[in-house]
């Protein structure tokens, strides 16, 4: 489990994206006590809806102390009508959608439960209140009770997704050291093998396999800090990048013998992103291209430019002459699937996250006899 730091203002988006402000809490104000009034009233009625069903009346039965559970949802109810909504209130919101991953909750309990409190809202809103005023303070309810299912449901994807990567992190730094010493060994006795020799092609043949190994645990190492960190945005000049990630390409030797044509849009491109991650992005996708390429016919074609369907997008075209993966998109997009001999399986998987990241799109087409091209779509900056 990660340090479980609040990431308030993320929060603090979700707050104002939903357009929740000052205003509406006051005008809520002079009806709260409608509500928490009715606190052990919600306890009974939440605990009752939950204890009718199968799978969740178990847990319900497993508890330790009877009626903490009930308790609890009581205090929840009236800390919603009492708060401000302030960094506090979402950070106590955050801790909660935690502690679910920690008991392993299903997340659609969770969301079902929210339905369960806006259905008792909305029946004290229609036994209590002004006829006149009913419609206003159902409006502000449901969005405070938006921002709680976003916080909550946000808390856990991410606390889920930070489980995972733990374990893969774990199997990296278990792997990386052990894999560096054979790497070492097994290239000592290449170098003394006689090179006509079987053992010398087994060593060769292990020491391509342990450099693939390597090469994993280090995708492995990127796709799982990408998860973990914010991007810092910033104007980025993609004919920057691309001229970094060629060059970088050529000294390790990726892509020997390609023709690789650059044709950018005349006024240059400036891309709205995080710098690192944008370089992670073109480094795999030229990459990948490259070693996808036909052999007789050793071409990545790299184009950008406005985009048509979206001008405040930037739209990047990268093609190469290798025939078009038979595999479903999906497919290539899932960590450690991969159609070359010597691939990780994580290159496509980091160029979508880091997509996603930067709000963009990423798609693979099929050129009919001719090869293939991946297409991203990416936020513009402008000066």
């Amino acid at each position: 489990m990660s340090d479980n730091v609040t990431p308030l203002h993320k929060l603090r988006i979700f707050k104002e994206q939903i357009g929740i402000d000052a205003a509406d809490l006051a005008e809520l104000a002079p009806f709260r006590h409608f509500f928490t009034e009715r606190k052990e009233e919600f306890g009974d009625y939440f605990y009752n809806v939950f204890w009718g069903i199968p799978a969740t009346r178990t847990i319900l039965e497993g508890e330790k102390t009877r009626g903490v559970l009930r308790k609890t949802w009581s205090l929840w109810f009236e800390t919603f009508f009492s708060a401000d909504f302030d960094d506090t209130f979402l950070s106590w919101l955050w801790k909660i959608g935690v502690r679910h991953v920690e008991v392993n909750l299903d997340q659609r309990f969770s969301n079902l439960g929210f339905a369960v409190i806006r259905q008792f809202c909305h029946g004290i809103v229609f036994k209590e209140l002004p006829l006149q005023q009913r419609g206003r303070v159902l409006s502000i309810i449901d969005k405070l009770l938006d921002l709680c299912v976003l916080v909550e449901t946000s808390a856990y994807i991410e606390n889920t997704i930070s489980c995972n990567i733990e374990v893969m992190r774990e199997m990296a730094d278990r792997v990386r050291n052990p894999a560096m010493i054979i790497g070492w060994n097994i290239k000592r006795l290449h170098d003394k093998a006689d090179a006509d020799s079987k053992e010398y092609r087994v060593y060769k043949m292990l020491m391509e396999e342990n450099e693939r190994l390597e090469g994993m645990v280090r995708d492995i190492k990127v796709y799982m800090d990408l998860f973990e960190t914010e991007p810092e945005i910033d104007t980025v000049n993609f004919e920057e990048i691309i001229n970094e990630v060629l060059l970088k390409l050529k000294e390790e030797g990726t892509g020997k013998g390609i023709q690789a044509e650059i044709s950018t849009h005349k006024e240059g491109i400036l891309l709205k992103g995080d710098k690192e991650e944008l370089t992670y992005l073109f480094y795999y996708l030229v990459q990948n291209s490259m070693e996808a390429a036909e052999p007789d016919n050793m071409r990545v074609v790299i184009k950008s430019g406005l985009d048509p369907d979206s001008p405040s997008y930037v739209r990047i075209e990268i093609f190469n002459t290798g025939e078009p993966p038979k595999e479903k998109t999906e497919q290539l997009f899932s960590p450690f699937f991969s159609t070359k001999v010597k691939g990780t399986g994580f290159g496509l998987p980091i160029a979508q996250v880091v997509v996603r990241k930067h709000l963009g799109r990423l798609d693979i087409k099929p050129m009919s006899g001719q090869g293939t091209n991946v297409i991203v779509s990416l936020p513009r900056a402008t000066l």
